[in-house]
């Protein structure tokens, strides 16, 4: 359940400059706006032939993957984000993210700021607790950053749009959801952007594309508890939103076919750019673990921070990133042979 190691399987890549990269075509990563003909016939038909309004989130939480463990529990609403949280989050997870550069990107699925599109540089930040609907901006990313204890959160995406995922049902690109856990990213490109955060395999080599397991539907328009989980190279990447309003194509305010979005135009321009900031300070090729949660998930760990106890028997969990004994056995008793 750990990251990829820091290894290498492309000798070429350790020379390979940032600027070099963009200018290659980028094998596996998903379409973005400019790859697409949104003026076609066939783009802008009516409802008969593309019906995006089917695309839509479970209706119950018990059919929603990342929510089913908590399901049963009320949701808070409206909650604080602070660094005593986070670093209750990774207790609870078993997380071990990687500190070097006093850095940690966050993402939360069902999220929205109380106020606005962004905040910087602050102790506590106070969100809500919502549903995503593959249509809006309703999830945050941002920095925690260790070093400070402070964070920056921005309005942003962690599900695929209504195009990709009703493309996908009928036929055309791929499309997935990357469920929560720990995930080892790097400050690289995503297609002819950059820097972005990239799902690659190691610092020495982040242009080739990590394995993950992640959520895709082929059977309906709903991502749930049905669906199987496929190991494959999503390349599951961090880059902007490219919209700020929704685009009839896309019926989405964001293009991702299961890539990370924060709101902001390729340009680039508002929350991407200020989040682009950081990865411009930290440098290509430097590693950023990144956790992807549920805005839920944070909401009961603020609730609940003066009962640790109760917090643990709650919501203590194994995902991907965990470590620990813990895995270690759960590893053994289903016989996985692929180390911790």
């Amino acid at each position: 359940m750990t990251p990829r190691t820091e290894s290498s399987g492309n000798p070429e890549a350790s020379t390979l400059s940032l600027e070099e990269a963009v200018e290659r075509i980028d094998v596996g990563a998903q379409p973005d706006p400019d790859d697409m003909d949104m003026t076609s016939p066939e783009a802008l038909s009516g409802t008969a032939s593309v019906d995006l309004s089917q695309v839509k989130w479970p209706s119950n939480d018990r059919n929603a993957p990342d929510y089913a463990y908590v399901a049963d529990q009320p949701d808070p609403g409206r909650f604080l984000l602070t660094p005593d949280a986070m670093e209750m989050l990774l207790k609870l997870n078993r997380y071990a993210p990687d500190r070097s550069n006093q850095t940690i990107a966050f993402a939360l699925r069902g999220a929205t700021l109380h106020s606005g599109h962004e905040i910087e540089g602050v102790d506590e930040v106070e969100l809500q607790s919502v549903r995503p609907d593959h249509r809006n901006l309703r999830c945050v990313i941002g920095y925690y950053f260790t070093g400070t204890h402070k964070l920056s959160v921005f309005s942003g995406s962690t599900v695929p749009c209504r195009r990709a995922i009703w493309g996908f049902v009928n036929g055309l690109d791929p499309a997935n959801m990357l469920p929560t856990g720990l995930h080892s990213l790097y400050v690289w490109r995503h297609k002819r952007l950059r820097p972005a955060l990239r799902m690659g395999r190691s610092s020495v080599d982040p242009e080739t594309g990590a394995q993950a397991a992640v959520l895709r539907t082929t059977n309906d328009m709903i991502v749930g508890t049905q669906d199987p989980f496929d190991l494959s190279v999503p390349l599951d990447n961090v880059h902007c939103s490219f919209f700020l309003n929704e685009n009839s194509f896309l019926g989405a305010s964001f293009s991702s076919w299961g890539c990370l979005t924060v709101r902001g135009e390729k340009t680039p321009g508002q929350q991407w750019k200020k989040f682009q900031k950081t990865l411009e300070d930290l440098g290509a090729r430097t590693r950023v673990d990144m956790v992807l949660t549920t805005g839920k998930d944070i909401a009961l760990i603020d609730a609940g921070q003066g009962d640790p106890a109760s917090l643990e028997e709650r919501m203590g969990a194994l995902r991907r990133g965990s470590q620990g004994s813990e895995v270690k056995r759960l590893q053994e008793k289903i016989g996985f042979e692929g180390g911790a």
